[in-house]
């Protein structure tokens, strides 16, 4: 449900309609996370580059389970449906997506992957968390510090455009419901409460919140 509606889409800015158009050649439709920005559509080829910068330098796979395991994080429904899609185009079933949802540490992912998952989870949960014994880990998985960047960065943008799109109501796209009814049916009663932030931010007095889904 949108808080605020996006400019209809005869209406919008040469820039951002090309953005519908790609959309509308690729995927037959408009999707909501071009939508968002049609009140600030200048702001789009701000953000598309750094994005398409940030991916091009993690595998596929590694990429997308970087922005779910955030996207996971902070509650956002949009972004666990999209991107669980595209594992589901490069090889995952339904059922193992609902799986790394579930519980990524038992869903059959190597320990790297869990490693880097628990990576962009707690950097979404609590950043100030970080300590250097996260790096270490990933530092003994093999990761250099280049790839622990690109990591952080993924986690860090997901947070971002995530928010954003919960900041303005900005659903899953009915076409999409329509190609992951299974993942939909598991997404589609996602609860969010406010819960007391992680023991050792309250130490440090930042009482914060963060949205977390129902267990």
């Amino acid at each position: 449900m949108w808080y605020i509606q996006p400019v209809g889409d005869e209406n919008v800015e040469p820039a951002l309609r090309d953005v519908y158009d790609q959309d509308i050649e690729k995927d037959g439709y408009v999707w909501n996370t071009s939508r968002v920005w049609s009140h600030r559509p200048e702001m789009i080829n701000l953000w598309m580059p750094l994005m398409k910068s940030v991916r091009s330098h993690l595998r596929l796979r590694t990429y997308e389970l970087a922005t779910i395991a955030a996207a996971h994080a902070i509650g956002c429904v949009y972004c666990m449906l999209a991107h669980g899609a595209v594992l589901r185009k490069n090889g995952f079933t339904a059922r193992q997506v609902i799986s790394i949802l579930e519980d990524y540490h038992n869903a059959g992912l190597s320990p790297e992957e869990v490693h880097l998952m628990d990576y962009a989870s707690k950097i979404s949960r609590d950043s100030s968390s970080i300590t250097q014994a996260d790096i270490d880990i990933l530092r003994q998985d093999g990761l250099n510090e280049q790839q622990i960047t690109d990591i952080a960065l993924a986690a860090v943008l997901r947070n971002f455009i995530s928010r954003f799109f919960d900041a303005l109501g900005a659903g899953p796209d009915l076409e999409l419901i329509e190609k992951e009814p299974e993942l939909w049916n598991y997404l589609k009663d996602w609860g969010k409460e406010t819960v007391l932030p992680h023991p050792e931010s309250m130490k440090k007095q930042r009482f914060s919140v963060a949205s977390v889904p129902k267990s």
